[in-house]
């Protein structure tokens, strides 16, 4: 089991500009043709940031490594977002994560370890603008 010791622990922080062709694309591959998704001045889909939250907290991979996960069991059993404001095209945000919380539970297969990841996103004036909330499950060898 990933140790308890890490909870509290920053992932690590990193950054993602927003580009207008990225949101779009990702807009229709969930098949939405809301013109608020589209052009210049578009805001991106509520789960959007998926598809650059991994890639700008990189940095953290090794504290992520520390956890001990089995990634051949590993899956990902929830997601969830608090917007306080849209993420909109051109700007740049600024993500922290960390470690929220590790648990195990009894699984019919065996043990299941839990690790909840959180991540704050700021944009260049230091306001917020989403909270995510991930949480990874794995099986343990």
């Amino acid at each position: 089991m990933p140790s308890k010791d890490m909870i509290g622990r920053t992932l690590g922080t990193g950054s993602a500009t927003i580009d207008a062709e990225h949101v779009a694309a990702f807009a229709r591959a969930l098949g939405d043709t809301n013109p608020a998704y589209y052009g210049p001045g578009a805001t991106a889909p509520l789960t959007y940031p998926i598809a650059f939250m991994t890639q700008a907290m990189a940095g953290g991979m090794d504290t992520f490594l520390e956890l001990g996960l089995n990634f051949m069991t590993l899956v990902h059993g929830e997601q969830e977002f608090e917007y306080l404001r849209p993420v909109r095209v051109g700007e740049t945000l600024t993500l922290t994560g960390r470690i929220a919380d590790i648990y195990e539970k009894a699984g019919s297969s065996g043990t299941l370890d839990f690790v909840v990841l959180e991540t704050e996103a700021r944009d260049t004036s230091g306001a917020p603008v989403f909270y995510s909330r991930n949480v990874l499950i794995s099986r343990r060898s």
